[in-house]
Protein backbone atom coordinates (compact mmCIF):
# COMPACT_ATOMS: atom_id res chain seq x y z
CA UNK A 1 0.00 0.00 0.00
CA UNK A 2 2.88 2.28 1.29
CA UNK A 3 4.51 1.61 -2.46
CA UNK A 4 1.97 2.24 -4.05
CA UNK A 5 1.06 5.56 -2.56
CA UNK A 6 4.43 6.96 -2.86
CA UNK A 7 4.40 5.88 -6.67
CA UNK A 8 1.56 8.29 -6.90
CA UNK A 9 2.40 10.89 -5.07
CA UNK A 10 6.73 10.22 -4.59
CA UNK A 11 7.04 11.96 -7.80
CA UNK A 12 5.16 14.98 -7.29
CA UNK A 13 7.28 15.79 -3.84
CA UNK A 14 10.16 15.20 -5.18
CA UNK A 15 9.07 18.06 -8.00
CA UNK A 16 7.65 20.40 -5.03
CA UNK A 17 11.07 19.61 -2.73
CA UNK A 18 13.38 20.24 -6.25
CA UNK A 19 11.41 23.29 -7.28
CA UNK A 20 11.42 24.70 -3.38
CA UNK A 21 15.06 24.41 -3.34
CA UNK A 22 15.66 25.86 -6.78
CA UNK A 23 13.60 28.86 -5.91
CA UNK A 24 15.85 29.63 -2.03
CA UNK A 25 18.81 28.66 -3.16
CA UNK A 26 21.40 31.68 -4.29
CA UNK A 27 22.23 30.44 -7.43
CA UNK A 28 22.71 31.88 -10.37
CA UNK A 29 21.10 30.61 -13.01
CA UNK A 30 22.80 32.60 -15.61
CA UNK A 31 19.29 32.22 -17.70
CA UNK A 32 19.48 35.99 -19.13
CA UNK A 33 21.59 35.23 -22.43
CA UNK A 34 22.66 38.33 -24.94
CA UNK A 35 19.98 36.47 -27.29
CA UNK A 36 17.44 36.55 -24.19
CA UNK A 37 17.86 40.40 -23.61
CA UNK A 38 17.82 41.43 -27.53
CA UNK A 39 14.74 39.51 -27.54
CA UNK A 40 13.41 41.59 -24.18
CA UNK A 41 14.20 44.70 -25.72
CA UNK A 42 10.97 44.90 -28.09
CA UNK A 43 9.09 42.26 -25.83
CA UNK A 44 7.15 44.56 -23.79
CA UNK A 45 6.60 41.49 -21.56
CA UNK A 46 4.97 42.40 -17.75
CA UNK A 47 7.24 39.72 -16.46
CA UNK A 48 10.75 41.99 -17.90
CA UNK A 49 8.87 44.96 -16.59
CA UNK A 50 8.06 43.47 -13.53
CA UNK A 51 11.08 42.08 -12.87
CA UNK A 52 14.79 43.00 -12.40
CA UNK A 53 16.91 40.65 -13.75
CA UNK A 54 16.62 40.80 -17.99
CA UNK A 55 17.07 44.51 -17.22
CA UNK A 56 19.83 44.92 -15.34
CA UNK A 57 21.50 42.68 -18.06
CA UNK A 58 20.83 44.91 -20.32
CA UNK A 59 22.48 47.76 -18.61
CA UNK A 60 25.31 46.24 -19.16
CA UNK A 61 25.17 45.89 -22.70
CA UNK A 62 24.50 49.06 -25.48
CA UNK A 63 20.87 49.10 -24.53
CA UNK A 64 19.31 52.76 -23.38
CA UNK A 65 15.46 52.12 -21.38
CA UNK A 66 12.52 53.95 -23.21
CA UNK A 67 10.27 53.62 -20.59
CA UNK A 68 6.54 54.87 -20.94
CA UNK A 69 3.22 53.23 -21.58
CA UNK A 70 0.90 51.77 -24.42
CA UNK A 71 2.17 54.38 -27.07
CA UNK A 72 5.47 52.04 -26.92
CA UNK A 73 3.34 49.27 -28.48
CA UNK A 74 2.74 51.26 -31.71
CA UNK A 75 5.61 49.75 -33.77
CA UNK A 76 5.87 51.67 -36.80
CA UNK A 77 8.71 52.11 -39.46
CA UNK A 78 9.33 54.96 -37.47
CA UNK A 79 9.13 53.51 -34.43
CA UNK A 80 12.62 53.85 -32.22
CA UNK A 81 13.33 50.04 -32.32
CA UNK A 82 12.74 50.12 -36.12
CA UNK A 83 15.45 53.54 -36.61
CA UNK A 84 17.53 51.57 -34.34
CA UNK A 85 17.44 48.65 -36.27
CA UNK A 86 17.62 50.02 -40.10
CA UNK A 87 20.03 52.79 -39.47
CA UNK A 88 22.77 50.92 -36.60
CA UNK A 89 22.74 52.91 -33.68
CA UNK A 90 25.29 52.34 -31.42
CA UNK A 91 22.57 52.01 -28.31
CA UNK A 92 19.69 50.31 -28.90
CA UNK A 93 16.10 51.02 -26.97
CA UNK A 94 14.95 48.53 -24.72
CA UNK A 95 11.75 49.56 -24.29
CA UNK A 96 9.70 49.31 -20.84
CA UNK A 97 5.93 50.05 -20.51
CA UNK A 98 2.60 48.45 -21.27
CA UNK A 99 -1.28 50.26 -21.44
CA UNK A 100 -1.80 51.21 -17.45
CA UNK A 101 1.71 51.98 -16.43
CA UNK A 102 2.45 55.46 -15.02
CA UNK A 103 4.78 57.36 -12.84
CA UNK A 104 4.04 55.22 -9.40
CA UNK A 105 4.86 52.45 -11.46
CA UNK A 106 7.93 53.54 -13.38
CA UNK A 107 9.24 54.96 -10.05
CA UNK A 108 9.18 51.55 -8.68
CA UNK A 109 10.80 50.08 -12.00
CA UNK A 110 13.54 52.35 -12.25
CA UNK A 111 14.18 51.92 -8.15
CA UNK A 112 14.98 48.19 -9.02
CA UNK A 113 17.59 49.05 -12.24
CA UNK A 114 20.43 49.05 -9.81
CA UNK A 115 22.43 48.97 -13.17
CA UNK A 116 21.00 52.17 -14.59
CA UNK A 117 22.87 54.37 -12.34
CA UNK A 118 25.35 56.71 -13.79
CA UNK A 119 23.57 55.72 -17.35
CA UNK A 120 21.23 57.62 -19.58
CA UNK A 121 17.17 56.74 -20.01
CA UNK A 122 14.51 58.21 -22.42
CA UNK A 123 11.03 58.80 -20.44
CA UNK A 124 7.55 59.43 -22.48
CA UNK A 125 5.04 61.66 -20.32
CA UNK A 126 1.73 61.34 -21.24
CA UNK A 127 -0.72 64.09 -20.50
CA UNK A 128 -3.78 61.34 -19.83
CA UNK A 129 -2.17 60.36 -16.54
CA UNK A 130 -2.59 63.24 -14.85
CA UNK A 131 -6.66 63.08 -14.55
CA UNK A 132 -8.04 63.99 -11.29
CA UNK A 133 -8.19 60.46 -10.03
CA UNK A 134 -4.77 59.52 -10.73
CA UNK A 135 -3.66 56.31 -11.88
CA UNK A 136 -6.66 53.63 -11.31
CA UNK A 137 -6.03 51.56 -8.12
CA UNK A 138 -6.27 48.12 -9.88
CA UNK A 139 -3.43 49.17 -12.53
CA UNK A 140 -1.30 49.74 -10.18
CA UNK A 141 -1.76 46.62 -8.70
CA UNK A 142 -1.40 44.49 -11.66
CA UNK A 143 1.74 46.20 -12.45
CA UNK A 144 3.55 46.36 -8.88
CA UNK A 145 6.32 43.58 -8.78
CA UNK A 146 6.61 41.95 -5.15
CA UNK A 147 10.49 41.72 -6.35
CA UNK A 148 10.48 45.75 -6.78
CA UNK A 149 8.77 46.10 -3.65
CA UNK A 150 11.15 44.60 -1.00
CA UNK A 151 13.69 46.37 -2.75
CA UNK A 152 12.15 49.69 -1.57
CA UNK A 153 11.73 48.65 1.57
CA UNK A 154 15.40 47.49 2.07
CA UNK A 155 16.22 50.49 0.42
CA UNK A 156 14.39 52.82 2.66
CA UNK A 157 16.64 53.79 5.24
CA UNK A 158 18.65 55.71 2.68
CA UNK A 159 17.56 58.19 -0.14
CA UNK A 160 15.01 61.28 0.54
CA UNK A 161 13.20 60.15 3.42
CA UNK A 162 10.17 62.30 2.40
CA UNK A 163 9.87 60.82 -0.62
CA UNK A 164 10.30 57.17 1.05
CA UNK A 165 7.21 58.64 3.14
CA UNK A 166 5.40 59.45 0.26
CA UNK A 167 5.24 56.22 -1.73
CA UNK A 168 4.93 54.23 1.22
CA UNK A 169 1.87 56.00 2.17
CA UNK A 170 0.67 55.87 -1.58
CA UNK A 171 1.01 52.42 -1.80
CA UNK A 172 -1.18 51.65 1.12
CA UNK A 173 -3.69 54.04 -0.13
CA UNK A 174 -4.22 52.25 -3.05
CA UNK A 175 -4.96 49.34 -1.40
CA UNK A 176 -1.75 46.97 -2.00
CA UNK A 177 -1.11 43.95 0.11
CA UNK A 178 1.85 41.89 0.05
CA UNK A 179 1.43 40.36 3.35
CA UNK A 180 1.52 40.96 7.28
CA UNK A 181 5.47 41.32 7.67
CA UNK A 182 5.60 43.76 4.17
CA UNK A 183 2.10 45.59 5.16
CA UNK A 184 3.95 46.40 8.50
CA UNK A 185 6.89 47.29 7.21
CA UNK A 186 5.46 49.24 4.93
CA UNK A 187 3.30 51.20 7.35
CA UNK A 188 6.59 52.02 9.66
CA UNK A 189 8.14 53.48 6.38
CA UNK A 190 5.11 55.76 5.97
CA UNK A 191 5.48 56.88 9.38
CA UNK A 192 9.10 57.89 9.25
CA UNK A 193 10.17 55.12 10.70
CA UNK A 194 13.03 52.43 10.14
CA UNK A 195 11.54 49.27 9.64
CA UNK A 196 12.46 46.16 12.30
CA UNK A 197 15.31 44.07 12.12
CA UNK A 198 12.93 41.03 11.87
CA UNK A 199 11.59 42.34 8.81
CA UNK A 200 15.18 42.91 6.79
CA UNK A 201 15.94 39.88 7.79
CA UNK A 202 12.60 38.20 6.43
CA UNK A 203 12.09 40.70 3.36
CA UNK A 204 15.69 40.10 2.49
CA UNK A 205 16.42 36.62 3.00
CA UNK A 206 13.27 34.45 2.69
CA UNK A 207 10.74 36.79 0.25
CA UNK A 208 13.40 38.87 -1.62
CA UNK A 209 15.87 35.47 -2.05
CA UNK A 210 12.95 33.67 -3.60
CA UNK A 211 11.44 36.57 -5.65
CA UNK A 212 14.72 36.89 -7.35
CA UNK A 213 15.27 32.98 -7.70
CA UNK A 214 12.02 32.77 -9.45
CA UNK A 215 12.69 36.21 -11.95
CA UNK A 216 17.05 34.56 -12.31
CA UNK A 217 14.44 31.33 -13.41
CA UNK A 218 11.34 32.35 -15.32
CA UNK A 219 11.85 35.97 -15.82
CA UNK A 220 12.79 35.37 -19.71
CA UNK A 221 10.89 32.44 -20.73
CA UNK A 222 8.94 32.35 -23.52
CA UNK A 223 8.63 36.20 -23.77
CA UNK A 224 6.50 38.03 -26.62
CA UNK A 225 8.34 38.51 -29.37
CA UNK A 226 7.84 41.70 -31.65
CA UNK A 227 11.18 41.21 -33.65
CA UNK A 228 9.42 40.00 -36.79
CA UNK A 229 7.29 43.17 -36.33
CA UNK A 230 10.14 45.46 -35.97
CA UNK A 231 12.11 43.45 -38.98
CA UNK A 232 8.78 44.29 -41.57
CA UNK A 233 8.59 47.74 -40.11
CA UNK A 234 12.25 48.68 -40.86
CA UNK A 235 12.18 47.47 -44.15
CA UNK A 236 10.16 49.41 -45.30
CA UNK A 237 12.85 52.02 -44.62
CA UNK A 238 15.28 53.75 -47.43
CA UNK A 239 18.83 52.73 -46.66
CA UNK A 240 20.00 56.26 -46.29
CA UNK A 241 18.93 58.47 -43.61
CA UNK A 242 17.44 61.87 -45.00
CA UNK A 243 14.85 63.55 -42.49
CA UNK A 244 12.84 65.69 -44.82
CA UNK A 245 12.96 62.59 -47.34
CA UNK A 246 12.00 60.39 -44.39
CA UNK A 247 8.87 63.17 -43.17
CA UNK A 248 7.34 62.76 -46.74
CA UNK A 249 7.33 58.72 -46.40
CA UNK A 250 6.04 59.10 -42.78
CA UNK A 251 2.81 61.06 -44.38
CA UNK A 252 2.34 58.82 -47.44
CA UNK A 253 2.14 56.28 -45.00
CA UNK A 254 -0.13 57.62 -42.85
CA UNK A 255 -2.40 58.88 -45.60
CA UNK A 256 -2.61 54.73 -46.65
CA UNK A 257 -3.20 53.37 -42.93
CA UNK A 258 -6.03 56.35 -42.08
CA UNK A 259 -8.23 56.99 -45.00
CA UNK A 260 -11.43 55.26 -43.32
CA UNK A 261 -11.58 58.79 -41.27
CA UNK A 262 -11.10 62.48 -41.23
CA UNK A 263 -9.15 62.60 -38.15
CA UNK A 264 -5.73 61.20 -39.19
CA UNK A 265 -6.79 58.38 -36.71
CA UNK A 266 -5.60 54.90 -37.52
CA UNK A 267 -7.93 52.80 -39.65
CA UNK A 268 -7.23 49.43 -37.54
CA UNK A 269 -7.63 51.48 -34.36
CA UNK A 270 -10.72 53.41 -35.57
CA UNK A 271 -12.52 50.18 -36.77
CA UNK A 272 -11.69 48.83 -33.52
CA UNK A 273 -12.69 50.94 -31.25
CA UNK A 274 -14.40 54.39 -32.37
CA UNK A 275 -16.44 53.84 -35.46
CA UNK A 276 -19.61 52.37 -34.00
CA UNK A 277 -19.39 55.35 -31.40
CA UNK A 278 -17.92 57.70 -32.77
CA UNK A 279 -20.55 60.34 -32.09
CA UNK A 280 -20.57 60.10 -28.12
CA UNK A 281 -17.20 61.91 -28.76
CA UNK A 282 -18.81 65.02 -30.13
CA UNK A 283 -17.70 67.70 -27.47
CA UNK A 284 -17.30 65.02 -24.91
CA UNK A 285 -14.48 66.75 -23.45
CA UNK A 286 -14.83 69.72 -23.12
CA UNK A 287 -14.46 69.98 -19.28
CA UNK A 288 -10.94 67.80 -19.25
CA UNK A 289 -8.15 69.37 -17.42
CA UNK A 290 -4.83 67.86 -16.39
CA UNK A 291 -3.71 69.93 -14.04
CA UNK A 292 -5.07 68.46 -10.82
CA UNK A 293 -3.81 65.49 -9.83
CA UNK A 294 -2.24 62.97 -7.63
CA UNK A 295 0.13 62.31 -10.79
CA UNK A 296 2.04 65.24 -10.01
CA UNK A 297 3.36 63.61 -6.46
CA UNK A 298 4.17 60.27 -8.10
CA UNK A 299 5.82 61.91 -11.12
CA UNK A 300 8.12 63.79 -8.67
CA UNK A 301 8.58 60.30 -6.59
CA UNK A 302 9.99 59.04 -9.73
CA UNK A 303 12.37 61.89 -10.92
CA UNK A 304 13.36 61.17 -7.14
CA UNK A 305 14.49 57.92 -8.43
CA UNK A 306 16.21 59.09 -11.16
CA UNK A 307 18.04 61.62 -9.26
CA UNK A 308 19.63 59.25 -6.77
CA UNK A 309 20.96 56.97 -9.40
CA UNK A 310 22.53 59.66 -11.52
CA UNK A 311 20.63 59.13 -14.70
CA UNK A 312 20.51 61.67 -17.22
CA UNK A 313 17.26 61.29 -18.50
CA UNK A 314 15.24 62.98 -22.05
CA UNK A 315 11.66 63.63 -21.10
CA UNK A 316 9.25 63.45 -24.02
CA UNK A 317 5.60 65.26 -23.84
CA UNK A 318 3.80 63.14 -26.30
CA UNK A 319 1.55 64.93 -28.55
CA UNK A 320 -2.56 64.23 -28.29
CA UNK A 321 -3.78 64.15 -31.83
CA UNK A 322 -5.34 67.67 -32.47
CA UNK A 323 -8.15 66.91 -34.81
CA UNK A 324 -9.23 64.46 -31.91
CA UNK A 325 -9.01 67.35 -29.67
CA UNK A 326 -11.53 69.40 -32.07
CA UNK A 327 -13.51 66.79 -32.22
CA UNK A 328 -14.05 66.05 -28.68
CA UNK A 329 -14.27 69.75 -27.60
CA UNK A 330 -11.31 69.60 -25.62
CA UNK A 331 -9.82 73.68 -24.49
CA UNK A 332 -6.36 73.74 -26.05
CA UNK A 333 -5.74 75.33 -22.75
CA UNK A 334 -5.96 71.68 -21.17
CA UNK A 335 -2.95 71.07 -23.03
CA UNK A 336 -0.92 74.36 -22.58
CA UNK A 337 -1.61 74.56 -18.91
CA UNK A 338 -0.39 70.67 -18.57
CA UNK A 339 2.78 71.70 -20.40
CA UNK A 340 3.43 74.84 -18.59
CA UNK A 341 3.16 72.67 -15.11
CA UNK A 342 5.09 69.43 -16.01
CA UNK A 343 7.72 71.39 -17.55
CA UNK A 344 7.89 73.97 -14.16
CA UNK A 345 8.39 71.09 -12.17
CA UNK A 346 11.39 69.16 -14.34
CA UNK A 347 13.25 72.31 -15.22
CA UNK A 348 13.48 73.71 -11.73
CA UNK A 349 14.66 70.84 -10.65
CA UNK A 350 17.51 70.27 -13.05
CA UNK A 351 15.75 68.23 -15.04
CA UNK A 352 16.43 70.12 -18.37
CA UNK A 353 16.21 67.71 -21.60
CA UNK A 354 12.79 68.43 -22.41
CA UNK A 355 11.19 67.18 -26.04
CA UNK A 356 7.68 68.96 -26.39
CA UNK A 357 5.76 67.33 -29.09
CA UNK A 358 2.58 68.87 -28.12
CA UNK A 359 3.09 72.24 -29.50
CA UNK A 360 4.71 71.79 -33.13
CA UNK A 361 3.80 73.79 -36.05
CA UNK A 362 2.77 71.49 -38.15
CA UNK A 363 1.26 68.16 -36.12
CA UNK A 364 -0.08 66.45 -38.87
CA UNK A 365 0.02 63.08 -38.39
CA UNK A 366 1.62 63.22 -35.38
CA UNK A 367 -0.60 60.58 -33.56
CA UNK A 368 -1.02 57.50 -34.85
CA UNK A 369 -4.71 57.36 -32.91
CA UNK A 370 -6.18 59.73 -30.46
CA UNK A 371 -3.63 60.06 -27.55
CA UNK A 372 -0.35 58.11 -28.93
CA UNK A 373 2.59 58.74 -31.12
CA UNK A 374 2.83 57.55 -34.05
CA UNK A 375 4.49 58.52 -37.95
CA UNK A 376 5.56 62.07 -37.92
CA UNK A 377 5.52 61.90 -34.29
CA UNK A 378 7.98 58.78 -33.50
CA UNK A 379 10.28 60.38 -36.36
CA UNK A 380 10.56 64.20 -34.75
CA UNK A 381 11.48 61.73 -31.35
CA UNK A 382 13.62 60.00 -33.73
CA UNK A 383 15.55 63.00 -34.53
CA UNK A 384 16.84 63.90 -31.26
CA UNK A 385 17.17 59.79 -30.06
CA UNK A 386 19.62 59.64 -32.65
CA UNK A 387 22.49 61.74 -31.44
CA UNK A 388 21.19 60.87 -27.81
CA UNK A 389 21.75 57.13 -28.00
CA UNK A 390 25.68 57.55 -29.52
CA UNK A 391 26.75 57.27 -25.94
CA UNK A 392 25.36 55.38 -22.83
CA UNK A 393 27.06 56.93 -19.82
CA UNK A 394 25.05 59.86 -18.04
CA UNK A 395 26.92 63.14 -19.17
CA UNK A 396 27.46 64.22 -14.76
CA UNK A 397 26.77 67.99 -15.57
CA UNK A 398 23.66 66.76 -16.42
CA UNK A 399 22.86 65.21 -13.47
CA UNK A 400 22.96 67.92 -11.00
CA UNK A 401 19.60 67.83 -9.54
CA UNK A 402 18.22 70.03 -6.74
CA UNK A 403 15.20 68.16 -5.81
CA UNK A 404 12.30 69.81 -4.09
CA UNK A 405 9.99 68.08 -1.53
CA UNK A 406 6.78 70.70 -2.51
CA UNK A 407 6.43 68.77 -5.55
CA UNK A 408 5.24 66.08 -3.28
CA UNK A 409 2.41 68.27 -1.81
CA UNK A 410 -1.22 68.35 -2.67
CA UNK A 411 -0.63 72.13 -2.79
CA UNK A 412 1.22 70.99 -5.73
CA UNK A 413 -1.04 68.25 -7.17
CA UNK A 414 -3.68 71.13 -7.12
CA UNK A 415 -1.84 73.99 -7.58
Amino acid sequence: MKKKLWMIFGPVIVAIAALLILLWTPINFKTVTPKKVDQAATSLDTRVLKGESVKNAAEKENYIPIIGSSELSRMDPFHPSSMAQKYHWKNKPFLQGNPGTASLTQAMNVGGMTNLKGNKAVFIISPQWFTKSGVPSDAFKYFLSPLQLTGFILNSNHGDKKMNKYVASRIIDLGVSKGPIEDDALERISEGKQITDFQRFYIRDIARSSLQSQDDLFGSLSMNDHQGQINKASAQLPDTYDYKHLNKLAVKLAKKHSHDNDLQIGDSFYRRKLKKRIIIYKNAHRHVTYTHSPEYNDFQALLYMFAQNKVEVMFVIQPINPHWVKYTGMPMSSITNFDKKIKYQLKSQGFNNIVDLSNVKNPNYIAEDTIHMGWRGWLMLDHHLKGYYKTKKANPENTEYKMNSYFLTKTWANK
